[in-house]
């Protein structure tokens, strides 16, 4: 057993749901007599405080939860009209299932809200509840919603997110130490190495690749995990930007660089607001000017050459800075308008749906499958008469994966941890039979254990805990205790993990890891074309406007390989998710986009390069796309790729660097014009060979066993 919780947000959960939830139910059943709302209520408070994060601002805390018991009344009226007949069952939970299923596409609040509406209508359409009965429905979800938004106002009101902008910005903090002792010599570069590499491996292990979306309440989430896993790319690709000689003079560029590393830390601690972007662009307008000025000084393209690159190195620094700078803009919500827009993240929120809005997709294939799965054993609730048949709904929702394999061993989980949890409350429950204001008492530590063990245990312990808790809260409703209840219990998850693995083998069996790899090599080739296109954009071929087009199209991509990513990292616990191969080769997604984005900006402070100049530029640029498409082939499963050969091939057949060198000898680099467009060749090679040094260490990784 591992008890793993990062922030404490498994122990807040789980105080939160042991207020909440006895005291919602003591209400609902004591004091205003309402047996039929009592269920609707407490369940209502469990799926928001237990699964759900309306954390935030107070507002968020308030108007979250009351729309989405708005929702869920509504949810329950549809539940209620479509329980007349075995057809409209299926129809109606078949559209209401692949609905809510596919709703955490749009994050925000639909997305925290949407297991909570889809709970309250499966215990509308699977129970007896009638029209007449609405009143004390409402009155259940009522009280539900207000003791949950007191609780969320007055219990740990701290919003989950500032756990990660935290880890974030120690990360950050370190990044700045490393960069100056190695930039600056301002330290010693193995121990601030150390400390960094710490954080960053704290950061991957904790967030990176988790299920943010579904509990996130603004698109300023998104921005926030995109932020963690750049971290992750930045901290890989250091090794390959190049170092001053101790005779260069690089203090202005590299000091602005930690500096604004700095200033990004701070305003995620909410001590200062983010660094100015016109600052930055300025210093490169500056660093331009005094790189042009050097070069024509120095006679020797060569050395020319090598002095801009160790200047340059500076400059990258500054730049993954600066992309940084827009990441906590957008995590802080400042709507600052700025050039540097980023691939990643959408400017509407209808893009996700349209990026989803196919089976092409994994959270389309995943709500249809969803959809099909709790229409099917809604039907089988209606035709067998199950009692507390939105159980065989619940066990559905907690074992059906993205493909068989997950979703066995998810079966496997639930019906252990169920049937231990059921087996421990149900002699619990008959040693506490001469003593029932003990079940009250037990009902807190009940929800405490099943909030609180399956984050920071495993899924399960959590369903033990929760098949305990359910067994607990139903023996203090109604004492003395129904023992059959047990066996209700049992019976109704073991339908739902029989429909749940029935659908998940019929539809899309073995599709999740292989979905993956080939979302991943499409986002990989993605990727690479639009790497050469900032590179046909900075050569002057192609405009800034015909840049952005292929943004929508080029942003479907790359966020369905995230989306099926995740998926995998969530639904798969084999996979190496948070550190291996995989990760890896999603992180480098983020480095050709990365990378992409600065050789775009380049036009903005440089030159188009001279046509000599543009023909070695162009010459690395093409084969830097064709080393992207050889792991994006390698990624998916293809055969007959050449893998680790590709630096080996650069340094013996073909030296950018050597070449830009001989195109310059018949130059005059006195010539502004001349020494202008050697710099801005020499950054374009930088940048490009960055992405070589990427692609190649995720070749490497197809070594390790």
């Amino acid at each position: 057993m591992r008890i793993h919780d990062p922030g404490g947000a498994a122990f807040r959960r789980g105080v939160q749901l042991a207020i909440a939830v006895p005291l919602i139910a003591f209400l609902v059943s004591r004091v205003a007599l309402d047996p039929e709302g009592v269920v609707y209520g407490a369940l209502l408070a469990t799926t928001i405080l237990a699964n759900s994060d309306f954390s935030g601002p107070w507002q968020v805390r308030v108007f979250g939860p009351i729309a989405t018991a708005g929702f869920a009344g509504i949810a329950v009226v549809i539940g209620i009209l479509a329980s007349v007949n075995l057809v409209s069952v299926v129809l109606v939970t078949l559209v209401v299932g692949t609905g809510l299923a596919f709703v955490p596409t749009l994050r925000g609040l639909p997305a925290a809200g949407a297991p909570s509406v889809l709970l309250m209508y499966a215990i509308a359409v699977t129970t007896d509840v009638k029209l007449a009965d609405l009143p004390k429905v409402v009155l259940g979800l009522a009280i539900g919603v207000g003791v949950t938004v007191v609780v969320l106002l007055l219990v740990f009101p701290r919003d989950a997110r500032s756990q990660i902008r935290i880890d974030i910005a120690i990360a950050m903090r370190a990044q700045a130490d490393y960069v100056s002792a190695r930039w600056l010599r301002q330290g010693n570069p193995d121990t601030t190495y150390e400390h960094y590499r710490e954080t960053i491996d704290t950061l991957t292990r904790d967030w990176i690749g988790k299920p943010f979306r579904p509990a996130g309440t603004a698109e300023s989430n998104h921005a926030l995990i995109l932020l963690a896993s750049r971290m992750r790319v930045v901290f890989d690709s250091l090794p390959g930007i190049p170092i001053p000689d101790e005779s260069d003079d690089v203090s202005a560029t590299a000091t602005m660089a930690v500096a604004t590393m700095r200033a990004n830390a701070d305003a995620l601690d909410g001590i200062s607001p983010p660094p100015s972007l016109n600052d930055i662009d300025d210093q490169r307008e500056d660093a331009r000017d005094f790189v042009v000025r050097q070069i024509r000084m120095n006679v020797q393209p060569r050395i020319a050459i090598e002095k801009t690159r160790r200047r340059h190195g500076a400059q990258i620094l500054l730049a993954l800075a600066a992309d940084a700078s827009v990441m906590v803009q957008r995590v802080l919500g400042d709507t600052r308008k700025t050039d540097q827009r980023t691939l990643e993240t959408p400017e509407r929120w209808w893009t996700d749906l349209a990026v989803n809005a196919t089976l092409r997709s994994p959270w389309g294939r995943h709500a249809v499958r969803t959809g099909i799965a709790l229409a099917a054993a809604a039907a089988v609730v209606s035709i067998a008469d199950l009692s507390h048949g939105y159980w065989v709904i619940l066990g559905v929702i907690s074992v059906l994966r993205i493909d068989a394999a997950a979703t066995g061993r998810q079966a496997a989980r639930a019906l252990t941890g169920t049937l231990v949890g059921v087996v421990i409350g149900f002699f619990v429950l008959l040693a506490l039979n001469p003593y029932p204001a003990a079940v009250w008492l037990l009902a807190p530590i009940a929800a405490f254990m099943a909030a609180w063990s399956s984050r920071a245990i495993g899924f399960a312990v959590g369903q033990g805990a929760f098949s305990f808790f359910v067994l607990v809260l139903f023996g203090a409703l109604s004492w003395p205790p129904q023992y059959d209840t047990a066996f209700d219990r049992l019976l109704d998850i073991g339908v739902g993990v029989g429909v749940a693995l029935v659908v998940g083998l019929l539809m899309w069996p073995s599709g999740m890891v292989s979905d993956m790899r080939r979302a991943l090599a499409d986002a990989l080739n993605t990727g690479a074309a639009g790497l050469q296109r900032s590179v046909d954009h900075a050569l002057g071929r192609i405009s800034r406007a015909t840049l952005s087009e292929h943004w929508p199209a080029d942003r479907a991509v790359i966020r369905r390989a995230s989306e099926a990513f995740d998926l995998c990292v969530v639904q798969r616990r084999d996979i190496d998710a948070s550190q291996g191969r995989w990760a890896r080769i999603a992180g480098d997604t983020h480095v050709l986009v990365l990378v992409g984005s600065m050789v775009g900006a380049l036009p903005k402070v440089a030159p188009v390069p001279l046509p000599e100049h543009a023909r070695v530029v162009d010459q690395l640029g093409q084969h830097t796309e064709e080393v992207w498409q050889d792991l994006a082939q390698q990624t998916q499963g293809g055969s007959g790729v050449k893998p680790l050969a590709h630096s080996a091939e650069i340094e013996g057949t073909f030296d950018p660097f050597a070449a830009l060198a001989h195109a310059s000898e018949a130059m005059d680099l006195d010539d502004e014009t001349a020494a202008a467009s050697l710099a801005v060749s020499v950054w374009l090679l930088d940048w490009l060979t960055l992405a070589e040094m990427v692609a190649d260490r995720s070749f490497r990784s197809w070594r390790v066993p």
